[in-house]
Parts: C-alpha cells; structure tokens; sequence
C-alpha cells in the first residue's frame, strides 16, 4: 500500500505542475502574440488538450510501474500491452469508466485518484480558457 501512496502522490504532483506549466506557459504567450481571437482560442484549446494527454501518458506510466511493482494488475478487456494501459488511464482520467479494464490490487487506488485529478485539471483549463479569452487572465511575471 505504501508503494501505491508514493506512486499515486508524485503522480498527482507531477500532473498538474506538468499540466500548469503547459497551459500557463502557452496562455502567456499567446497573451503577448496579435492572433485574431478565434485564432488564439483554437491553439489555448490544443494545447490545452496536449497538457492533458501528457497527464494521462504520466498515469499510464505510474499504471506500468505499479505493475512492475507487482501492487495489482489491470484485468478484463486488457492485454497489458501500452495501448492498453494508456486507453484504460484515458479513460479513467476523462471519468468515463467504461469497466472494460479494471485495475484489481492497488492501481484501484492510483485510478481513484486519477480520476478526481482529471476532474480537476479539466476544470481548470476550463477556467484558465475562460479567463484568457474574457481579458481577466493576468499572466504572473517571474
């Protein structure tokens, strides 16, 4: 259970300073470029959707390292190839739940947090998008 915790917490961390730093990054730059406004909403869209597949992609990772951990086991529709175990973290991720793939041992715990982390971070591109195409973003200097 320990190993899960570990694995589930940097994961977490992981994904939204990885998910922050896209987005914000590409919002202040598109901030500071004179693209006509649908323009600028498009590529804040897309690249939006990039931070979030790289977030399933880190998942799927913390997915193969709790196998190889031997903390649990991905069951079902599941071959256990990386296809596989990246559509199970997408799904998850997404709060789909097919039930297709279901993770037995300790992953429940890694797909649990998963996908309350998906909810989030979805909810907050939603947010940042928002504001960035309303005026209010303000991109913090560094």
């Amino acid at each position: 259970m320990i190993f899960a915790i570990v694995i589930v917490a940097l994961t977490f961390v992981l994904s939204g300073a990885l998910h922050y730093t896209i987005v914000s990054g590409a919002i202040r730059h598109l901030s500071a470029v004179s693209y006509h406004r649908g323009r600028k909403l498009v590529l804040a869209l897309c690249v939006s959707g990039i931070a979030h597949i790289a977030a399933v992609v880190l998942y799927a990772a913390a997915y193969g390292i709790g196998r190889a951990l031997n903390i649990g086991e991905l069951s079902g529709g599941a071959s256990g190839s990386a296809m596989d175990v990246f559509y199970f973290s997408l799904v998850t991720y997404t709060s789909l739940g097919l039930g297709d793939i279901v993770p037995m041992g300790h992953l429940r715990l890694i797909a649990g947090i998963e996908a309350l982390n998906g909810f989030l971070l979805i909810s907050c591109s939603a947010a940042m998008l928002f504001l960035f195409m309303s005026g209010q973003y303000k991109a913090e200097e560094q």
